[in-house]
C-alpha cells in the first residue's frame, strides 16, 4: 500500500511540474487569454491509399476531406483563434504578431491499411497511423511529436463488399467504417495537443470565500466552509461538474550557488465545479491535503478540453 500511494504521489508531483515546465510541459493560459492555433494545410497524405472525388474528379480527395474535418473542430475549441498554413516548412512560417504560447500542428496520415475476411458474413479489419508535429508559434522550434495508432474491426453478418471496387470513391468511403475510424484518430491527434501533459491548461486562481448572501446558495455552513470563487468560468470552457487540480507555488533552499532557491507547484487538493458564470465560477473542496489545506491565492488548472472527472487526468 505504501509503494502504492508514492507512485501516486509521484505522478501527482510530475503533473504538477508539467503545469508549469516550459516547452515539453503543458502551456498555461491566463484567465481571458486567446491564443493561435495554426494547422498546416492539407494534411500530408503518405500512406499510399487514395480516395477519388468522384468519377468525374480522379484525384485524392482524403487529405483535403482530413484537413476541414480537423480544421472545423479547431474552430470550436474555446479561446482558440484557429488559422491554416499552406506551407510544410518551418522557416518559411511567419512568426510575427504570435506568441510564446501560439502553435503550429502539423499531421502526416502514415498508414492506411484495410483487409476483409469472408467467413459467416464478413470482418473487415483497419489500421491508421498518424505521424502529430507540433510547433511553437513565434519560434518555429519543434516542441514534441507523437504517433497516433487506430487498429480495430468490425463484424457484419452479411457479405460486406466495401472498398472491393477499384478506384475507391468519396460518397462510398464516407459511409464506411474506415472513415470514422481516420476522424477518431485525428480526434486523437488533435486531444493530445490540447489535453494532457503536452497540452494548453487554462490557469485561474482562488480569489474568495463564497459567502451565503442570498438565496442561491443555501446549503448547510458545514458545507459553507468548502465553497470558494475561482476567477474562470464559462468564457475559460468551465463547466459545472468540472474537478479541478489546485496547486501551490513552493520554494526550497539548495546548496548550489547557481540556484539558491528552487520553486515548484505542489498539488494541494481537488475542487468541484457548482455554479459557473462568465468571468468567474463557485467551487467545493472535494480534497485538500490535510497538512497544507486548499487556502485563498492558490491556483486552479484544467484542460481546455477532454476530461475533467475523476477519470480522466486528474
Amino acid at each position: 500500500m505504501r509503494a502504492v500511494k508514492l507512485v501516486k504521489i509521484l505522478i501527482a508531483l510530475i503533473f504538477a511540474f508539467c503545469l508549469t515546465s516550459g516547452e515539453s510541459g503543458a502551456v498555461t493560459v491566463e484567465p481571458g487569454e486567446r491564443f493561435q492555433l495554426r494547422m498546416v494545410s492539407p494534411i500530408e497524405n503518405n500512406s499510399g491509399f487514395a480516395v477519388w472525388g468522384s468519377k468525374y474528379y480522379p484525384g485524392d480527395v482524403l487529405s483535403e476531406k482530413m484537413s476541414d474535418y480537423v480544421f472545423r473542430k479547431m474552430k470550436e475549441i474555446p479561446r482558440v483563434s484557429a488559422t491554416r498554413l499552406v506551407s510544410d516548412i518551418p522557416e518559411v512560417w511567419s512568426t510575427s504578431g504570435f506568441s510564446e504560447s501560439d502553435m503550429v500542428v502539423k499531421i502526416n496520415l502514415e498508414e492506411f491499411a484495410h483487409t476483409k475476411k469472408d467467413v459467416i458474413g464478413s470482418k473487415i479489419y483497419w489500421d491508421v497511423v498518424l505521424h502529430t508535429y507540433v510547433y511553437n508559434g513565434s519560434t518555429r522550434e519543434l516542441l514534441y511529436d507523437s504517433i497516433v495508432r487506430e487498429k480495430a474491426d468490425r463484424q457484419y453478418v452479411l457479405y460486406n463488399d466495401v472498398l472491393e471496387t477499384d478506384p475507391i470513391y468519396w460518397d462510398k468511403f464516407e459511409k464506411s467504417p474506415y472513415w470514422p475510424a481516420i476522424r477518431h484518430a485525428l480526434d486523437v491527434a488533435l486531444n493530445e495537443v490540447l489535453d494532457g501533459y503536452n497540452g494548453y491548461h487554462v490557469v485561474g486562481q482562488i480569489v474568495a470565500k463564497a459567502e451565503r448572501v442570498d438565496a442561491s446558495l443555501t446549503v448547510s455552513s458545514k458545507k459553507q466552509d468548502n465553497l470558494y470563487h475561482i476567477n474562470i468560468g464559462r468564457a475559460d470552457s468551465v463547466r459545472v461538474g468540472d474537478l479541478l487540480v489546485v496547486t501551490r507555488s513552493s520554494s526550497v533552499r539548495t546548496i548550489a550557488p547557481e540556484t539558491p532557491e528552487m520553486h515548484f507547484p505542489q498539488v494541494v487538493g481537488r475542487v468541484k465545479v457548482l455554479f459557473v458564470k462568465d468571468q468567474d465560477a463557485i467551487v467545493e473542496i472535494i480534497k485538500e491535503s490535510g497538512s497544507g489545506p486548499i487556502q485563498l491565492g492558490d491556483s486552479v488548472s484544467m484542460p481546455l478540453r477532454g476530461r475533467r472527472g475523476s477519470a480522466g487526468i486528474y
